[in-house]
């Protein structure tokens, strides 16, 4: 059982040294009942041993305090450099639909192969509003599912995960259906597949 004298050391030291006690990493540290024992036991009872313990204790909770600030951080910047691959692949790799008709145009192959919403045509079938010959004829030449995933993804603007839960299919078999399809377009079409990445 520890004796006034060694309470009294204690008190003081609590007392006379309140600002570093509260800062937030020794606070945290202290939190736990075994470290503020230990440093209980190294002012009342200053042995090597008791110091040496409590050393040990404080090194290995900072050190967790670095490692997991490091592993965060490294996480962070991961992320961000990730976004930015992502962002500059579909500047480069845009949609099949999306990419310009001709090298020295804008327009893109949904521009002039689609009717747009002002026309206000009601159809469930994406043949309906196609109104260039050739990729009427390349969309013809596909499975009845994939023009229907094509119809879903390019004229409702749904997402694979919603046609896949619409078509009772799975995100990555709706994913797969049409990467093949614009795959097969592209082919029929003879556009070039360096930038394709299907």
């Amino acid at each position: 059982m520890e004796n006034n004298k060694d309470c009294c050391k204690f008190r003081e030291f609590i007392q006379g040294n309140e600002e570093f006690l509260n800062n937030p990493v020794i606070k945290d540290f202290l939190s736990k009942k075994a470290n503020y024992q230990l440093l209980k036991q190294s002012i009342c009872h200053p042995t090597f041993q008791n110091k040496e313990r409590l050393d040990q204790a404080f090194r290995g909770f900072y050190f967790n305090i670095r490692f997991t600030a490091y592993i965060s951080s490294t996480l962070y910047f991961h992320a961000i450099n990730l976004d930015k691959k992502i962002s500059k692949l579909n500047y480069r790799f845009p949609v099949t639909l999306d990419q310009p008709f001709k090298e020295d145009t804008e327009v893109s192959l949904k521009d002039i192969a689609i009717y747009h919403e002002d026309f206000e045509l009601k159809s469930d079938n994406i043949l309906d509003y196609i109104t260039d010959p050739d990729i009427y004829n390349a969309l013809k030449s596909l499975t009845s599912n994939q023009r229907n995933i094509l119809y879903l993804v390019y004229i409702k603007g749904w997402t694979d995960s919603e046609v896949g839960n619409y078509l009772k299919k799975s995100q990555q078999a709706v994913s797969k259906s049409r990467n093949k399809a614009l795959k097969k377009i592209r082919r029929d079409l003879k556009l070039p597949s360096e930038n394709c990445i299907f």
